[in-house]
C-alpha cells in the first residue's frame, strides 16, 4: 500500500469536507477522490428505509424513467 502523508491544512480540509473530496495534482489533473465514511445518522436513515414497506426501483427502472423525461 502507498502512503502519502498530507499537511494540517489539507488534513483538516479533507475531515471537515462534507462530500467527497478531489484529490489532483498540482497541474489540476485529478488523482483519485477521497469519499467520506457515511454517518451514523445517514446509515440509520438507510437502516430505516431498508426497513420500509416503500415502493423500490431498480437501476434500470430508474434509467429508463429519466430516458422518458427526455422524450416529453
Amino acid at each position: 500500500m502507498v502512503k502519502i502523508v498530507v499537511t494540517e491544512d489539507q488534513a483538516k480540509a479533507i475531515v471537515e469536507a462534507k462530500e467527497s473530496v478531489e484529490i489532483v495534482d498540482v497541474a489540476g489533473n485529478r488523482l483519485g477522490f477521497f469519499a467520506r465514511p457515511f454517518s451514523d445518522e445517514e446509515i440509520a436513515i438507510a437502516r430505516q428505509r431498508a426497513a420500509s414497506d416503500e415502493p423500490r426501483r431498480t437501476t434500470q427502472q430508474v434509467i429508463e424513467r429519466l430516458k422518458s423525461l427526455e422524450d416529453e
